[in-house]
């Protein structure tokens, strides 16, 4: 039995390496323990219900100061961000194709970039647009559905409008 714990120990320490492992050496370049905060409702994002799990929904909820609310930026130069998850350890992703509709989920960092990438409008910490660079695009940038406050509403990509939906302050807490 013993054995099985250790083994399971050394794996998740090893995912979790892993999943840092994205940020590399632009570590020395991330903007981290930010909470992100939408202009027009004035809800932080965090993965739904706290969860720890894969492909869950980045959500707004009233901010309360949890760890699940922070976020790290790491910085890949042009104002090219991986937002990765403080507590989880995993990143921000749009779960398809540059178009309106399309989810905001945590995934694990790593592999391909193209999903995990996004484009600030400006230098952080601040108030910015977060545009998809998925298929190097940046047509599309996470919304608020609606602009509305409604607790737990899922985020989503929407056509670049520079409306306050589609703002966020990205600040330390």
């Amino acid at each position: 039995m013993r054995k099985r714990v250790v083994v399971a120990a050394l794996a998740l320490v090893a995912a979790m390496v892993g999943s840092v492992a994205v940020a590399g050496s632009a570590l020395a370049d991330s903007h981290g323990d930010l909470t992100v905060r939408n202009a027009a409702t004035g809800k932080c994002l965090q993965p739904k219900d706290g969860s720890y799990a894969d492909g869950v929904p980045i959500v707004q909820v009233t901010c309360n100061g949890n760890a699940v609310q922070r976020w790290d930026f790491v910085d890949y130069d042009d104002h090219r961000f991986v937002v990765w998850n403080a507590a989880t350890l995993k990143c921000m992703d749009a779960a398809g194709l540059n178009k309106n509709g399309t989810p905001i989920i945590q995934w694990p960092c790593g592999g391909s970039l193209t999903n995990l990438m996004f484009q600030a409008s400006r230098d952080l910490p601040g108030y910015v647009s977060l545009k998809s660079r998925v298929s190097n695009t940046s047509t599309h940038c996470i919304d608020v559905p609606g602009g509305l406050a409604t607790e737990g509403a899922e985020m989503r990509l929407w056509a670049c409008n520079d409306t306050a939906s589609q703002t966020f302050g990205a600040f330390h807490p």
